[in-house]
């Protein structure tokens, strides 16, 4: 389940200038996004590519679509995923989130998923998440609850996921400390550490995971930004995997 854990972590840092208490500015967003990683254990590269679109409005609800192809273990595979994160209160959120492949050859066939967040004292936040996939040979149920922190240009948080497969339970924590400099700039890094359920060259396992990775966004000129990421993973005793990937973004 490696897109609903790790990349939900790796995500979240680009929702934070709508979740937190800035001046309210609509806002759109577009970009692409190219990546790869080179595995171990004499198994094939991944490569991926996507676009997308964002819309952040003047009270601060979030959605966007992205398109996603990627080629896993000699596997081609496209996604269409979407979220939208409205805003209740000042102090809760509440969000939707889901994806789905025609080919799901390596991805889930569909993702739905939901989130709650809570800001429960000035810049601590609690949230909790509800999530489902389909693959064809199995269903995978994902719970998470995390906590926030933000104090004066850093932020951190930690999450646990609990996902069910197979009759069994498995858990996975993900950490993140996130830097934030300039007005919308920003560096994270990301640590996790569990089991997890993922996709082998189509056939889901549950997996032991270690995996680091560091990732940002850097406003090159008023309307466009540069998105990097960096990382590397352990996936038990099936390989390891070392690659990032290199976004352009246009605020228009």
């Amino acid at each position: 389940m490696r897109r609903t854990i790790l990349a939900a972590a790796l995500a979240l840092p680009a929702l934070l200038p709508a979740l937190l208490p800035v001046a309210a500015q609509a806002q759109t967003l577009g970009g692409a996004v190219v990546g790869g990683d080179r595995l171990t254990a004499g198994r094939e590269s991944w490569r991926n590519e996507s676009v997308f679109v964002e819309h952040k409005s003047e009270r601060g609800d979030v959605g966007g679509l992205r398109v996603n192809t990627t080629q896993r273990f000699a596997l081609n595979d496209q996604q269409i995923e979407g979220f939208y994160n409205r805003k209740l209160t000042d102090t809760l959120r509440v969000g939707i989130d889901g994806n789905a492949s025609p080919t799901h050859r390596v991805l889930a066939r569909s993702t739905l998923g939901s989130t709650l967040q809570y800001e429960f004292a000035p810049a601590w936040l609690l949230h909790a998440g509800a999530r489902q996939a389909r693959y064809d040979a199995v269903t995978v149920n994902q719970l998470s609850l995390g906590a926030e922190h933000y104090f004066g240009d850093w932020g951190a948080a930690l999450t646990l996921f609990n996902s069910h497969a197979y009759g069994d339970n498995v858990q996975t924590v993900v950490g993140r400390l996130s830097r934030y400099y300039g007005d919308r700039d920003r560096i994270n890094l990301v640590l996790a550490a569990g089991r997890e359920p993922t996709s082998i060259a189509g056939a889901i396992v549950n997996s032991d995971v270690r995996s680091v990775a560091l990732t940002g966004r850097h406003w090159i000129a008023p309307r466009v930004a540069i998105d990097y990421a960096v990382g590397t993973t352990r996936q038990g005793d099936f390989y390891s995997r070392t690659g990032g990937s290199l976004g352009l973004v246009i605020a228009f």
